[in-house]
Parts: C-alpha cells; structure tokens; sequence
C-alpha cells in the first residue's frame, strides 16, 4: 500500500514536472510573439484615396513606372518622406515594388452597377464616350476611364503610415506627370516625322492637279472664244462641277469650275506650305526638348525643363505659323500640368490609424505560446505518441 501511495506520488510529481515545462514552453513561445508583434510584424495601414483622372492605358504605363524600385529611390532621393530615415526608407520600397500600394477607382465601379439603374449606367457610359471624343479631337489622350488612386501606405507606427501614405501621393502625381510628358514628346516626334513624310508628297500631287485644272482652263477659253453666243446664253450659277456631270454643263460654267478649283487647291498649298513651315520649327525644338527631357530628375522637373526650352524658342519665332505651332506645344504641356500637378489632390486624406493590421500583436502572442507549447508537448511525450501509433498500425 505504501508503495502504491509513494508510485502515485511519483506519478504526479513528474507529471507536474512535464506541465511545468510546456508551461515554461508557452512563455518563451509569448516572448518570441511579443518580439515578432511588437517589432517586425507590427504594422499599421492608412489609405487615402488621391483624385486624379487617368485612362487605361495610361494607368497601365504608370503601374510599370511607380512600381520599379529605381524609379522609387529617385524621387525618394529628391524629396524624402519626412520623419523617414533611409533605413525605414529602404524597407519601405519593398511595399512599393509588389504594386499593392495603389488601386485605380474606377468611374463606375461593379458596385454601382448593381445599385444604379441601368439607364443611369448608360448615360454615364455615353458622357464618358462623348468625352473621350472630344478630348482624341483636342489633345489626344485617353479617356479617363479612373477618377483616381486609392493609396495605402504601411508603416511602424501610425504616424509613420500615415506620412507615407501622403508622400505616395505626391510620388504618384510626379510619376504620372513623367510618363505623360515622355510619351506627349512621343507623340510630337511621331506626327511630326509623319507629316514630314505626307506633307511633301500631297504638294506634288496639288502642283500637278493646278497644271491639270490650267491646261483645262486654256483649252476651255479657246472653245468659249469660238462660240461667243453660248457664252452669253449662258446665265445659270455654278453650284458644283465635278468629273462626272461636267459634260452636260456649257464650257462657259466649266471654265469657271476650272479656274475655281486652281483657287482653292492654291489655297490648300499655302495651307500646307504654312504647316511644314511649322513643320521644320518643330523638328529643332523637339531635339532640345528631348534632351531636356532626359536631363530630368523627376516629373516636376520634366515639365519645368520642357517649358524652359518652350521660353527659349519663343523668342526666336519669326512668323505666325511658328508662334501658333508654339503655342499649341505649349497647351499640351499645360493639360499634363494640370491633370498631373494642379487638379489631382487627395479627396480622402490620409490619416494615421487607430489599430495595427492583423495579425495584431496579442494575436502573434497567443499563437506563439501555443505552437510552442503544442511542440515542447510533442517532444515530452514523444515516447507515448509513438507507442500509440505503434498500437494503432498493429491493429
């Protein structure tokens, strides 16, 4: 009896001994989390959302920009975020580079859809349509088919999120304005050389319609001379003399055709000669303009560079052609401003947060203790666990 009293004894001893130890176990797995939770994997989140119109395509081009980290650590360098030391800065721009740190809200979103009634959806989608047209006729850019960003920026602490989360915006807004202004430079050397290629080819071909329309002309004069009593029959107005009917009107309305159409094709060619004269201005400016372009640092400072070489060229234009082609450039470069600089602002500010993102910090340490109490429970019990399998494979 007194050997069974002292073998149960013993018994609770060492199974107390064994609680002991998993308990021991769970609070250095809470220390661990307390560590993990309170120090890498803490982490806050402020969102704001940034208005700034932006098609598809364009939000396409700027996704592939922001989210380079070169791109990152050169605007960083130029206007770091305050309170941000470059250490933090650094860890920072991995949240930049996986692209989760931006979102573009859409004008009508799968939401609305659902709640709005359809005419009202239609009627959205056509305004957006009718303005799509009118800008491609104007300034040729995409339809802004996104009101804006939806921004998020993580941090330490909640001050550090929100900060950030502001500082995004203003490198959004440069980026943007970087890659408008790169691919408005595009466009110009594109419809430029296009032109230049077109322009001369369409002179030829009106010289050599002139000469045609005189020999026309001459030839008609002679015939008009050799009937004079036509001629003075003839009294009706001239609306239109086109190839296929001029047969059936007198020489005398044929004559006027002839020498009307040698008018305004001549009319055309001045056109065309004050367009290639704009033509030959643009082709020197767009060099400079490129490598002022290239000279640039950041968004802000391709505009500012781009309207410097604007400044200088403008005072060498010698006619009106030159100054209107200048001016046209010039507008151009002031609708990216102002989508880009001046219109796009923060709708929704962000602030810092009042709770840190999940996993919080008492859930990383209630986890922490028990995985590390369920493994100092495997590794006591180890011996028992594996006569338990032992037994359960043998039957």
């Amino acid at each position: 009896m007194v050997h069974e009293v002292f073998g149960q004894h013993n018994f609770k001893i060492y199974m107390a001994k064994k609680f002991i130890a998993v308990l021991m176990a769970a609070v250095v797995g809470a220390s661990v989390g307390a560590m993990l939770g309170y120090g890498p994997l803490l982490r806050y989140k402020a969102e704001g959302v940034l208005s700034m119109d932006m098609g598809t395509t364009e939000y396409k081009r700027f996704t592939e920009l922001a989210n380079d980290v070169e791109t990152f650590g050169k605007f960083a360098a130029l206007q770091p975020p305050s309170g941000i030391d470059a250490k933090r800065l650094s860890a920072l721009s991995k949240s930049v580079e996986d692209g989760k740190w931006h979102k573009p809200v859409p004008r009508v979103s799968k939401a609305d859809a659902k709640d709005l009634p359809d005419i009202l959806v239609q009627m959205e989608q056509d305004r957006v349509k009718a303005l799509d047209k009118s800008f491609d006729e104007k300034r040729k850019v995409t339809v802004p088919a996104y009101l804006g960003l939806k921004l998020t920026g993580t941090g330490a602490d909640p001050v550090e999120a929100a900060v950030f989360a502001t500082w995004l915006g203003a490198y959004a807004m440069d980026v943007a304005t970087h890659e408008a202004v790169r691919d408005q430079v595009s466009q110009w050397k594109a419809e430029n050389w296009k032109f230049s290629d077109r322009a001369r080819e369409q002179r030829l071909k009106y010289e050599f319609t002139i000469e045609q329309a005189a020999t026309r002309a001459a030839a008609l004069k002679t015939v008009v001379a050799s009937y004079p009593e036509s001629a003075r029959r003839e009294g009706s107005q001239v609306v239109d003399v086109r190839k296929d009917n001029e047969k059936f009107i007198s020489p005398q309305a044929q004559l006027v055709g002839a020498e009307s159409e040698i008018i305004e094709i001549r009319q055309k060619i001045k056109r065309l000669d004050r367009e290639l004269e704009q033509q030959a201005f643009t082709e020197t400016l767009i060099g400079d303009v490129q490598t002022a372009l290239k000279q640039a640092r950041s968004g802000s400072e391709s505009v500012i560079g781009l309207s410097g070489v604007l400044t200088q060229y403008d005072k060498k234009v010698k006619s009106d052609a030159e100054r209107e082609k200048l001016l046209s450039l010039a507008a151009d470069l002031s609708q990216i401003s102002g989508r880009f600089l001046t219109q796009a602002q923060f709708i929704s500010q962000p602030s810092a947060p009042l709770h840190p993102e999940r996993p919080g910090p008492l859930l990383v340490i209630v986890f922490g203790a028990l995985l590390s109490a369920l493994l100092a429970g495997v590794f006591i019990w180890r011996n028992s666990i594996a006569k338990l399998l032992a037994q359960d494979s043998a039957t």
